[in-house]
């Protein structure tokens, strides 16, 4: 992710990911007109930088601009007693991870561990991107190909074939031969997102979003998010990390963020956080604290 201020975008090699960071810079409130004249001049570098800086401000404005999260003041630095609860999400951390361990990738035909992305091509052709601890198993018979996630989240993009692929998340079906898109199940929750054509969930149609591309960075190892709700952002994060991170205050928790972090530097994303947005973390074995 960005620096909390800086005058020109990291020196990622993909022309996408520069185009992302300078949203991230035009929109953090620290902007100066050199910062946007710079960004014009990089604009014109090549039809490449173009047209990634005309992909990356409608994605921006795809995910919902707001301009709360740059006029929010820098979060102040302040203390709190949390021990009970750092107890708390200790015990939860070591249980949960546990569980993990346990269940249900030792079930699965395919997994992935925690912060672990992967890329795996069916019989049929087919591929699947696996999300961060994520699992799923595979049925192909004559009359359809069915693909059972057990837990976490995967893109799917099916190959050309007769037969429907069908995606089962805790007995929700979703359906999308030919479609590209993603499922998410979180317990009994299933969450559909479709980046090309349409998939059937249920009894639903649903089409391809505009903001397929934000809700689907993590396959290219980005999390992008505009005017999020931090408690919301660390519950993103924490897919992606052994442990709990706690934020400790609701006061805290609501304040908006903005960002595109790397998931390929994970020790790196609450560093960021305390940067960007002048927090503290304390750090404990399989626990962080926000403050």
């Amino acid at each position: 992710m960005t620096e909390a201020r800086m005058s020109e975008p990291l020196p990622f090699t993909d022309v996408s990911d520069d185009a992302l960071d300078w949203q991230v810079l035009l929109h953090s409130g620290n902007a100066t007109a050199a910062d946007r004249d710079r960004y014009q001049r990089w604009r014109g570098l090549s039809a490449e930088h173009l047209a990634a800086a005309e992909d990356a401000e409608a994605l921006w404005g795809d995910i919902g601009q707001t301009e709360a999260a740059a006029q929010l003041p820098a979060a102040p630095r302040r203390r709190r007693h949390w021990g009970s609860a750092i107890a708390a999400s200790l015990v939860l951390a070591l249980v949960g991870y546990g569980g993990w361990l346990q269940a249900p990738a030792l079930l699965a035909d395919y997994h992935t561990s925690t912060g672990e992305r992967r890329t795996v091509t069916l019989e049929d052709g087919s591929r699947v991107t696996l999300n961060s601890a994520s699992a799923f198993s595979v049925n192909y018979s004559n009359e359809r190909r069915t693909v059972s996630l057990r837990e976490g989240e995967a893109l799917f993009e099916p190959a050309a074939d007769p037969r429907p692929f069908v995606v089962d998340s805790g007995g929700e079906a979703v359906q999308g031969s030919g479609a590209v898109f993603s499922v998410r199940r979180q317990g009994r929750a299933t969450a559909v997102v479709v980046a090309q054509g349409e998939a059937r969930v249920g009894q639903r149609l649903v089409q391809a979003s505009p903001d397929a591309q934000a809700q689907t960075a993590w396959q290219r190892g980005k999390l992008i998010f505009n005017g999020r709700p931090l408690r919301e952002v660390i519950a993103e994060l924490e897919r992606y990390q052994h442990g709990r991170i706690l934020v400790s205050d609701s006061q805290l928790g609501a304040m908006e963020v903005s960002g595109v972090f790397d998931l390929n530097d994970p020790h790196g994303l609450l560093r960021t956080l305390e940067q960007r947005y002048a927090l503290k973390v304390t750090y404990l074995p399989w626990l962080a604290v926000l403050y």
